[in-house]
């Protein structure tokens, strides 16, 4: 997940959330995703293999396997950390109507799925109930950044190479 700072804490929190909003949760070095649902819940992933509301996002890694999806009261998902309401990809999709959101959100509740973080974690999750595409920010700068790193190394290795190669010939 991209390693973000967390929101200042003197940022104001989004206190009136609309059903099929999606929430970005900010924790340490990553952001959680959920749609709002509702009456105070939400819809989001959680590790497979236990943990309940604030807690139940951190086992979510890169070596997680499965994920669960669960609806949780959104006061327990957030805790402590910042978050808000974060609908900016509005502007890339169509925003599917607010009942379908909702009542693809709850049948999905329970079900276990295939996580991955580059190309099924929270934020996909949300998006694709929001907008019907799953989509995720941290996931395309998780990547870039594993590109960047290993075209890095690449090129690092090679002017090694021809060090060495240098250094051997004279």
């Amino acid at each position: 997940m991209a390693m973000e700072t967390a929101a200042p804490a003197t940022q104001k929190r989004e206190k009136n959330p609309k059903p099929g909003d999606q929430i970005e949760i900010y924790r340490i070095g990553y952001q959680h995703w959920a749609i709002y649902i509702g009456n105070g819940y939400v819809v989001h992933l959680t590790s497979a293999d236990g943990g309940t509301g604030s807690f139940s996002t951190i086992p979510l890694s890169a070596d997680t396997k499965k994920a669960v999806v669960k609806k949780e009261e959104l006061s327990k998902v957030v805790g402590k950390d910042y978050w808000k309401v974060n609908n900016e990809k509005d502007r890339k999709y169509k925003v599917r109507p607010v009942n379908e959101i909702i009542s693809t959100a709850n049948e999905r509740v329970g079900m276990e799925i295939d996580y991955n973080v580059v190309t099924m974690n929270c934020e996909h999750f949300a998006t694709s109930l929001r907008y019907g595409q799953p989509d995720s920010r941290q996931a395309e700068a998780n990547l870039w950044g594993t590109l960047a790193a290993t075209a890095g190394a690449v090129v690092l290795g090679a002017m090694c190479a021809t060090a060495v190669k240098i250094v051997k010939h004279h």
